[in-house]
């Protein structure tokens, strides 16, 4: 099916997959309310924020390149604003997380945080899920699912981007979805019927692979990053499994931002 733009929908299916924010927006359409959006950004922005929300940090996503609007608002809510990796300060980095005392972080990021502000703005309810939580953001979709026959889930893997800014998919978000869409299979495997021919491929891509971990480290975007001396961050994003932590998208009356659940 295809909504009102003439797009590609995955409609009747309640769990569909499509990659960036123009795809997550052609999934969503007009029920945005009743859709929960799973943004799915392996390295680093979905890893990050769960590992801050870890913490209890409060994270305020804001799109990439505006860094007089993301300083602007560090100071209106008196966050921490996060800087570009190699200067040894909190980062988009998680390993500059994994014992950080921070309060509120405002995190740019040229992916995740554009999908989760996009998505947000449509009315849509969102939250970040990665290989850490994968489990806890599968629990939390069936809860939505189960709360109403109307209510969906759209799982969105970020991707990266080529010098051109055109989207490049890549294994590691591919890997991420598919780790929650098996999860909510494990839970529930009725659901299959409900899974569109994406998010069943997503996690026949993680079951079918024997080390997802080894995959995404020798990944594209894993070698760049261990490459460039972070490797830690590489490591602590292809943890399965090690936290409950939820973030969820709210705006509790100073912006946009993730908290634990």
């Amino acid at each position: 099916m295809t909504d009102a733009r003439g797009l590609p929908d995955q409609w009747p299916y309640r769990v569909r997959l499509e990659w960036g924010p123009t795809g997550a927006q052609a999934l969503v359409g007009e029920g945005a309310t009743a859709t929960l959006v799973i943004v799915v950004d392996v390295l680093s922005f979905s890893t990050t924020v769960t590992v801050a929300c870890e913490q209890g940090t409060v994270v305020h996503p804001y799109p990439h390149r505006d860094r007089a609007g993301a300083q602007r608002l560090a100071r209106l809510v008196g966050a921490t604003l996060a800087r570009p990796r190699g200067d040894g300060r909190i980062s988009l980095s998680p390993a500059s997380l994994t014992h950080a005392a921070v309060d509120r972080l405002v995190l740019p990021s040229p992916n995740g945080a554009t999908i989760a502000h996009t998505l947000l703005s449509a009315g849509a309810p969102v939250v970040a899920g990665c290989l850490r939580n994968a489990s806890a953001v599968a629990a939390y979709a069936l809860d939505h699912m189960a709360r109403s026959e109307r209510h969906d889930v759209v799982l969105v893997p970020a991707g990266e981007r080529w010098p051109d800014t055109s989207l490049r998919p890549c294994v590691e978000d591919h890997l991420g979805a598919g780790a929650i869409t098996s999860a909510l299979l494990r839970s529930e495997p009725g659901l299959r019927a409900t899974l569109s021919p994406e998010a069943q491929a997503a996690a026949t891509l993680w079951d079918g692979t024997p080390d997802p971990a080894g995959a995404i480290m020798a990944s594209t975007s894993g070698r760049e990053l261990i490459e460039s001396g972070w490797s830690d961050d590489v490591l602590i994003a292809v943890q399965a499994e090690v936290t409950r932590a939820l973030p969820r998208l709210r705006d509790d009356g100073l912006g946009p931002a993730f908290r634990a659940w």
